[in-house]
């Protein structure tokens, strides 16, 4: 429909007749949307008090502007088993997220190397139009990208391979990495429209990651592939791992399997089932991202289940809607969108069926309060350290998790028989566009 100036007339004479609306601007105007809309109320009533609680570190990661909280969530999962077979304060552990993240670009870019020299039509026509390479380049991530880097590379302290400044700002650097990137793909559809053969195809990959990893290492510094670490253990005794490599200081100290822990996900959305297993096969990692399907309210119980036996659970959801960052309180009645704005939020289902409602945070909740056999709040450990929020961590009503949370991490033995079953199935693989 083409707007004209006589509609324009008559959308602000229709605006101006209700005074309301020009009370309303000014509020917005001066003082933003969310301090116009907060319910302060709904902050009073979301209080940091939890009857299931897991042990809380006092130092917490900050990611900063690195993107990669699903990395820090991973780490969050896994530090307390670390540091209790380190014999250590869990204060005094920290893991290097530069070091999985190192390697995460480098398999990112060897996964869309290899799809590209496989593909039958390497034409940009095809390749745009099936988005082969739309995600390829980015950090962001998964749990099972995170356990995938962990079990081929394992993982080392961060006084080993510190944050440096490219890491933590790292908006330039991944710039300049997924322009290297795609520069070797436009090379290897040259390469692949003169009839190069496979094996002319492959060195050049082993050529190309070459060049990677050097830029990496002059940015993020150079991952080790052995080191010494020296600590003093809780006992006050002083310890020294000597000439250890990363995976071999994962085997000796990392006690969890996580290859026993898969995603249990919650999406309402038109063409997934529930009880159906779903294997993601769009952004190239060494580990693809496969789900089981089920309500909601499974997704609760399986959570509540982890964390009485003291396990934190690794969450993916989106944030960006009913958040108030000052007092770490999620929850969907803080902002009245509909009586301020005259917009009515979307529902899970449509959210997700038109893409605007999608996982794009990871986080780990570590605590639940309870009342007369069901959830009503949850204490939830970000990645942005704690300058902000609750002592750093988020106070998710119950409401939240029903409309926002897409996947928790669970070990199968908390799963029921059905479930269990249900999990055994055949994937079917989707896009992130379908």
């Amino acid at each position: 429909m083409n707007i004209t100036l006589k509609d324009i007339q008559d959308f602000s004479k229709k605006y101006n007749d209700n005074p309301i609306n020009k009370v309303i601007e000014n509020a917005i105007t001066n003082n933003g949307l969310e301090n116009t809309m907060l319910d302060e109320k709904i902050i009073a009533e979301n209080q940091p008090v939890f009857n299931i609680e897991l042990p809380v570190r006092v130092n917490k990661y900050d990611q900063k502007n690195s993107a990669l909280c699903w990395i820090y969530a991973g780490i969050n999962m896994i530090q307390f088993d670390v540091a209790e077979n380190l014999n250590m304060d869990v204060e005094n552990l920290t893991l290097s997220p530069v070091y999985i993240s190192f390697f995460d670009r480098l398999e990112k870019a060897s996964a869309i190397y290899e799809k590209i020299i496989r593909l039958e039509d390497a034409s940009y026509e095809y390749i745009n139009e099936n988005r082969i390479i739309v995600n390829a380049p980015y950090t962001l991530g998964f749990f099972e990208f995170f356990r995938g880097l962990i079990n081929k590379y394992g993982f080392v302290p961060d006084s080993v391979m510190p944050e440096t400044k490219e890491s933590i700002n790292s908006n330039r650097a991944n710039t300049i990495y997924c322009e290297k990137m795609m520069g070797d793909v436009v090379k290897l559809i040259k390469l692949k429209e003169e009839n190069a053969n496979m094996e002319t195809l492959e060195k050049q990959i082993k050529i190309f990651l070459e060049e990677n990893y050097m830029l990496l290492s002059k940015m993020l510094g150079e991952p080790v592939q052995k080191f010494t670490y020296e600590y003093i253990d809780k006992d006050g005794n002083f310890q020294r791992l000597e000439n250890i490599t990363p995976l071999e200081f994962k085997e000796r100290f990392l006690k969890i399997d996580l290859n026993e822990f898969i995603s249990i996900a919650n999406m309402p959305r038109h063409n997934k089932e529930y009880g159906k297993v779903y294997k993601y096969t769009g952004n190239p990692s060494v580990e693809e991202y496969t789900f089981l399907n089920l309500p909601i309210n499974e997704l609760k119980t399986l959570a509540i289940k982890q964390l009485k036996d003291s396990m934190p659970v690794y969450v993916n959801l989106y944030r960006r809607q009913f958040r108030d960052t000052p007092s770490g309180v999620l929850d969907t009645r803080l902002y009245d969108y509909k009586n301020v704005l005259g917009v009515t939020p979307l529902t899970k289902e449509e959210g997700q069926n038109t893409n605007s409602i999608h996982f794009h945070h990871c986080m780990d909740i570590c605590g639940v309060h309870i009342v007369d056999d069901k959830p009503v709040r949850w204490k939830v450990e970000d990645s942005f350290g704690n300058a902000l929020k609750n002592k750093g961590y988020s106070i998710m009503n119950d409401n939240f998790f029903d409309k926002y949370v897409f996947a928790v991490i669970i070990h199968k033995k908390y799963l029921s028989q059905e479930q269990l079953e249900a999990w055994n199935q055949q994937p079917i693989e989707f896009s992130i566009y379908t």
